[in-house]
C-alpha cells in the first residue's frame, strides 16, 4: 500500500471519529462502500437508503472507493471495526473482488486444480473484506478482468472462518434495457420502500430440486419438522414443493418466487451461474412415454458427437436401439421440440425478465447462482426485478449438498437482519446479495444487537441457555462455543440429551466445527439421533475419521432397512476408512441376526465390492514411492484422499512426506494431510510433520505443512 493511500485511509478513520454524528455510541456501524462513478450517478438513492438503515438503529457511513484496491478497503474497514462497533459492510456497484487461491478447504466443496486457469480456480470471496485475521499475500490484478484481484492464503493465517462482520454485494448483472447504474437506483429505491414497513414472516416455502440431497423423502419429511421447530409459534404457514409436483415444476417454481404472499422462499437446487437446475425427465407409466423419453435422450447424444452416423450406429449395435428411433435426430421440428421440453426443465437467466419478485429473502442454496464476480448472474436478477425481493443468498462457486442451510434461520422472526443471522455461518463461497440489513416485522430486536454487542458475554449467553426458544439457545451455544465459553463435555450432552432437533444439531455442529477431542463420541451419537440431517452429516463426517469404534454402529446401520436414502450413501462410503477384514467380522457377527436385510445377493455383492476398492486401493498406495512413475500416474491416487481421509493409507502418505523424491507429489501430500481435519489421526499428522518442516529445503513444501498443521489445530 503506497503512502498517499494510507493518508487517505486515515484521513477517512480520523474525520470519522471526530465527527459527532459517527461518534461511538451504544449502536454499531454500517458501511456502505461504491465506487465514485455509482455514486455520482445514484448518490440520492444511495443517501436515501443510508437514511433508511439509520431509521432501522443502526448508524451508516459512505465511503467512496476511490483506490480500487481490496487491501485498501479492508484497511478501512478494520480500522473501523476497531474504533467504532463497525457490524457490518455493503459493497455497491464496481467494487474490487478478491479472487482467493490456496484456500480450498474454506469453501464446502470447491477443489479445482489449481494449475487451471486462476479465472476458473480461484474462490471469488469477500471473506477477504469480513474476517480480518485471516492473512494473505497479493498476487496481483487479472488483465482481462480489472475488478478481479488474486489472493493467496498464507500459511501463518488462520485455517478456518470466522467473521468479524458481514459483507453485503449490490452488483448489477446485465438488466435488459438499463444501464447498471440504473438498475441500482431501482433496487436501492426499492428497498428504501420496503423497510419502511417490516413485514412479519408469514408464510415460508421450500423446494427441493432434481437430484439434490439424493432426493430423499426423509430429508424434505424433517426439514419441515427443523422449520417448525426453527418458527415455533409463529402462526404461519410452512409449505413444500418437490421437483416432481408436475411433469415439469418449472412455472410452479417461478410463481412461488413472484408470489408476495411468500416471505421467505429456500430452494435447494443444483445450479450453474446462469442457471436454475429443477426437474428431470418427467415420470411417465406408460411403454410409450417411456420409449418417448428414451428416443429423446438418444437424439440429444446423437446432435452433441461430433459425428451423428457413427453414434447412430454405435447406439443401434451397443443398445439394440431400432434405426427408426434415431432417424429424426437431425430434423430440424424434432429438434426444436426437444429444445422446448429441455427448456421446460430449468430456469435460465432469460426466465427471470419481467417478472416481479415476492418474497422478501430468497436462499439459493445451490452451485454457482451467486457468482457475482461475473457480469451476468442468475441470483442477482431475483433482486434487481421489480417487486419486494430485497435479499437474496448464493454461491460464487459450488457448494456442498449435505450442509445445514437453516441453520439458526429462526432468529429472521427475532428481529434479527439477514446479515447478523448469517455472518458465522459463512464459507469461502456464501454471499449475502442485496441488503443485509433487511430484518422481518418483531417484537425482539434486542437480539440483533446482542449479536454485535454482547459477543464475549460469558455470562449473558449462558443466561441464555436457559431459553425455551430453540434457536435462542442454539445461538448461545454457538456464541458461547466460539469463546470457548462452554465444554466440550457440556456440548455432548446438550447433543445427546436436548429435545429439540436443532439445539442438538447445533451443538454437534460447534463439536465438529471446532475438532474437539468428543468429536468421535458425537458423531456415535449422532448416528442414532431420529434428526435425519444430523445423522446425515454424523455419517458425512464418520467417513472422515476412522476411529475403530466407529465401525460398529455403521455396520448396524447397513442393515437397517430404514435408512433415509441420502445417510446410507455416507454409511456406505464411510466404510472406506476401515480393512476389509475388519468390516467383513464385524458383518458377519450382526449378519445372523439381521438376516432379514438386505437379500443375501445385495448383501454379497456389497462385500465383494468393498474387497474390489481395497485391492485397486492397495495396489495404487504401493506404487506410490515408484518414483519411475510420473507424478500425473500418481496424483490420483494422492488427490483422492482430499475426500477419502483414510487412516489405512495415511502411512504411505507420511512416508512420501519424508523420503520421497518428486518435489510436486510431495507438495501435494503435504497439502491433502490437511482434508484430515476430522480424523482420529489428525494428531499424528502434526506430529510427524512438525520435525520435517524443520527440516525442509523446499519452501513451498515447508510452507504447505504449516498450513496443514494450522488446519488441523482446533479452531479455538
Amino acid at each position: 500500500m503506497d503512502m498517499l493511500k494510507r493518508i487517505l485511509i486515515y484521513a477517512i478513520l480520523i474525520w470519522i471519529s471526530m465527527n459527532p454524528a459517527y461518534a461511538r455510541t451504544n449502536s454499531s456501524l454500517v458501511a456502505i462502500v461504491c465506487d465514485s462513478v455509482t455514486l455520482e450517478k445514484a448518490g440520492s438513492q444511495i443517501e436515501a437508503y443510508a437514511g433508511a438503515v439509520r431509521e432501522d438503529g443502526k448508524r451508516c457511513v459512505i465511503l467512496a472507493d476511490r483506490w480500487s484496491c481490496p487491501d485498501s478497503i479492508r484497511a478501512v474497514l478494520h480500522g473501523l471495526y476497531m474504533t467504532d462497533h463497525l457490524e457490518g459492510a455493503i459493497l455497491i456497484g464496481d467494487i474490487p473482488v478478491p479472487m482467493i487461491r490456496d484456500a480450498q478447504h474454506l469453501t464446502s466443496a470447491f477443489k479445482m486444480d489449481q494449475k487451471r486457469p486462476w479465472f476458473q480456480s480461484s474462490v471469488p470471496s469477500d471473506r477477504f473484506y469480513d474476517d480480518f485475521d485471516l492473512r494473505f499475500d497479493p498476487l496481483g490484478q487479472d488483465g482481462e478482468h480489472p475488478l478481479l484481484y488474486y489472493y493467496s492464503l498464507r500459511a501463518d493465517s488462520p485455517q478456518h472462518i470466522g467473521c468479524d462482520i458481514y459483507s453485503a454485494r449490490i452488483k448489477a448483472p446485465e438488466m435488459p434495457g438499463m444501464t447498471k447504474y440504473e438498475a441500482i437506483a431501482g433496487y436501492l429505491e426499492k428497498v428504501v420502500k420496503e423497510k419502511s414497513s417490516p413485514r412479519p414472516i408469514d408464510n415460508i416455502v421450500y423446494f427441493a430440486g432434481h437430484g439434490y440431497n439424493s432426493e430423499s423423502i426423509q430429508a424434505r419429511i424433517d426439514e419441515t419438522v427443523e422449520l417448525n421447530d426453527h418458527f415455533k409459534g409463529f402462526g404461519g404457514r410452512i409449505s413444500f414443493v418437490n421437483y416432481n409436483r408436475d411433469p415439469f415444476v418449472k412455472e410452479r417454481f417461478q410463481a412461488l418466487l413472484e408470489d408476495p404472499d411468500i416471505d421467505i422462499a429456500l430452494c435447494h437446487h443444483h445450479g450453474a451461474e446462469d442457471t436454475q437446475y429443477l426437474s428431470a425427465t418427467p415420470y411417465t407409466g406408460t411403454i410409450g412415454g417411456y420409449i418417448d423419453c428414451l428416443r429423446m435422450s438418444v437424439r440429444t447424444k446423437i446432435r452433441q458427437s461430433d459425428d451423428t452416423t457413427e453414434a447412430k450406429t454405435y447406439y443401434h449395435e451397443k443398445y439394440g436401439i431400432p434405426q427408426a428411433w434415431l432417424q429424426d435426430a437431425s430434423d430440424p421440428e424434432t429438434a426444436v421440440s426437444d429444445s422446448t421440453v429441455a427448456a421446460s426443465m430449468d430456469v435460465v437467466i432469460s426466465d427471470t425478465y419481467g417478472r416481479t419478485g415476492g418474497p422478501a429473502f430468497i436462499m439459493h442454496d445451490a452451485c454457482f447462482n451467486g457468482s457475482f464476480h461475473l457480469d451476468d448472474y442468475i441470483a442477482g436478477h431475483y433482486i434487481f426485478n421489480p417487486g419486494k425481493t430485497v435479499t437474496v443468498r448464493g454461491n460464487s462457486v459450488n457448494t456442498l449438498q449435505d450442509i445445514w442451510p437453516d441453520e439458526l434461520i429462526g432468529l429472521l422472526g427475532k428481529g434479527v437482519c439477514i446479515g447478523n443471522w448469517l455472518k458465522n455461518s459463512l464459507s469461502l463461497e456464501n454471499h449475502i446479495i442485496g441488503d443485509p440489513t433487511w430484518h422481518f416485522a418483531s417484537q425482539e430486536n434486542g437480539i440483533d444487537n446482542a449479536i454485535v454487542f454482547r459477543k464475549g458475554d460469558t455470562r449473558f449467553w449462558k443466561k441464555m441457555l436457559e431459553s425455551e426458544t430453540g434457536d435462542l439457545k442454539a445461538l448461545a451455544i454457538k456464541m458461547l462455543a466460539d469463546t470457548r465459553g462452554i465444554t466440550a463435555g457440556q456440548l455432548l450432552d446438550i447433543q445427546k440429551t436436548d429435545p429439540e432437533p436443532i439445539v442438538r444439531m447445533e451443538a454437534f455442529y460447534c463439536i465438529r466445527r471446532h475438532h474437539l477431542p468428543v468429536l468421535t463420541e458425537a458423531v456415535i451419537a449422532g448416528l442414532h439421533d431420529d434428526f435425519e440431517l444430523l445423522q446425515r452429516l454424523s455419517a458425512l463426517t464418520a467417513a472422515k475419521i476412522g476411529d475403530k469404534s466407529i465401525l460398529p454402529h455403521l455396520v448396524g446401520l447397513y442393515f437397517d432397512p430404514t435408512l433415509s436414502d441420502r445417510v446410507e450413501f455416507h454409511v456406505r462410503s464411510a466404510f472406506s476408512q476401515y480393512s476389509y477384514a475388519d468390516i467383513e467380522k464385524q458383518m458377519s457377527e450382526m449378519r445372523t441376526a439381521r438376516s432379514f436385510w438386505p437379500s443375501e445377493k445385495n448383501y454379497l455383492a456389497f462385500l465383494k465390492s468393498l474387497l474390489r476398492s481395497e485391492t485397486i486401493s492397495n495396489g495404487e498406495f504401493e506404487k506410490l514411492s515408484d518414483d519411475s512413475l510420473t507424478f500425473k500416474q500418481r496424483r490420483l491416487t494422492v488427490s483422492s484422499q482430499r475426500n477419502g481421509c483414510s487412516v489405512k493409507y495415511l502411512d504411505y502418505l507420511l512416508d512420501y512426506l519424508k523420503n520421497g523424491r518428486n518435489s510436486e507429489l510431495r507438495l501435494l501430500v503435504a497439502e491433502t494431510l490437511g482434508w484430515y481435519e476430522y480424523s482420529a489421526a489428525s494428531g499424528k499428522i502434526i506430529e510427524a510433520l512438525k520435525p520435517l518442516i524443520e527440516k525442509e529445503s523446499d519452501a513451498r513444501i515447508r510452507n504447505e505443512m504449516i498450513k496443514t498443521c494450522n488446519r488441523l489445530e482446533p479452531s479455538v
